[in-house]
């Protein structure tokens, strides 16, 4: 259950034509000044009077913190600056680099173990670094979560976490002018692009490296049907890590912003994944994937299409993508006094447009 209020802010001057930091209100609710807007002069006679308002909830949660994994920003940076030291100079995988790479393993397994579901906010990450180790470090634990809930332990488990962190190291050899260009890439660039993962896998040839972790390199863009690069390998053919990778990399491929693209919502990237079941994707493993990942965690604030504005209260476990919201205002930003619940399960003409993590516990 949530509840929510107004509550005076304590904050009495703010300088004219200063963006507002928050979203402001009158005593009844009704929306002065959207966040981010300029402060008015009217605005600013009404913060010195005290008569302007915020809003505040409350959240009693229901869900078992050992189930649901967040990643805090710290931690996840420890990791990702962890995997950039152990990826430069890729061309010389040392024995060293390659311990530090297994102690980075191992700490994203520790993190997710007993965890059934995980929370990322995974655009918001990608500020910290080189996005090529933010992209590596999201396919690895979003395929660690799903090896957890295949049951995956020990060596088996290490193996899919380390290929997920090693597959596209292989870019690293590509030349950057042909990594991000912002145009369409010519044939010839594509066919060079292609080649990255048999280029990773001969890098980690090298090293001491599991002959699963180099399958998982060579084949995470082999497709069910046997469009995919570079041996056009078909199904049973892929092993079931690279299946797993396959799946982790195009959806954090589509949510991120390209040279060339916008990145998709995630709501959007699933939907397409889904799409894509049977076809090009394992469906065994896409169920799994959709049941372990929360797009919306409950207390994250929403927009939908609709410009409405709502907080996450329920999360379905068939539909991960179309939570419970209640609805806090509506189209026209005006606070909505009484409950009104939107189920996007239900209603199809609505989804989420943008979300805020900032408010999940």
């Amino acid at each position: 259950m949530i509840t929510t209020y107004l509550e005076p802010l304590s904050i009495t001057t703010f300088n004219i034509g200063q963006p507002s930091s928050y979203d402001l209100f009158n005593r009844q609710g009704i929306l002065l000044l959207t966040k981010g807007k300029p402060i008015t002069t009217n605005i600013q006679e009404l913060l010195q009077r005290r008569q302007i308002y915020t809003l505040k909830y409350d959240l009693n949660k229901s869900q078992d913190p050992n189930i649901t994994h967040k990643f805090s920003e710290s931690e996840y940076q420890d990791i990702v600056v962890d995997v950039r030291e152990a990826f430069e100079n890729a061309g010389l995988i040392s024995s060293e680099r390659l311990h530090k790479t297994f102690l980075v393993v191992d700490k994203i397994i520790n993190e997710l173990e007993g965890t059934k579901r995980v929370y990322l906010d995974l655009n918001k990450f990608r500020k910290f670094d080189n996005n090529t180790y933010i992209h590596s470090v999201n396919v690895a634990i979003l395929a660690t979560l799903i090896g957890l809930q295949m049951n995956f332990t020990g060596q088996a488990l290490r193996d899919l976490t380390l290929g997920a962190m090693f597959h596209d190291i292989g870019k690293s050899a590509i030349p950057i002018e042909v990594l991000n260009k912002t145009s369409k890439l010519t044939d010839e660039e594509l066919e060079i692009i292609k080649k990255h993962p048999i280029l990773g896998e001969e890098m980690l040839r090298k090293s001491n490296i599991t002959g699963e972790v180099l399958t998982i390199v060579r084949h995470h863009h082999e497709r069910c049907n046997g469009k995919g690069y570079p041996d056009a390998v078909r199904q049973s053919e892929i092993g079931l890590n690279a299946q797993i990778v396959a799946i982790t990399d195009v959806f954090d491929a589509l949510v991120d912003d390209r040279p060339y693209r916008k990145g998709l919502p995630p709501y959007h990237a699933l939907e397409i994944i889904i799409a894509e079941s049977n076809e090009q994707f394992n469906k065994e493993i896409v169920n799994i994937f959709i049941q372990c990942l929360i797009l919306y965690p409950e207390g994250s604030i929403v927009t939908l299409n609709t410009a409405e504005v709502g907080i996450v209260i329920g999360i379905h476990q068939t539909y991960p993508s179309r939570p419970l919201v209640k609805i806090l205002f509506d189209k026209d930003g005006n606070y909505l006094h009484d409950d009104y619940f939107c189920d996007l399960s239900q209603d199809l003409t609505k989804f989420i447009k943008s979300v805020d993590f900032r408010s999940v516990p």
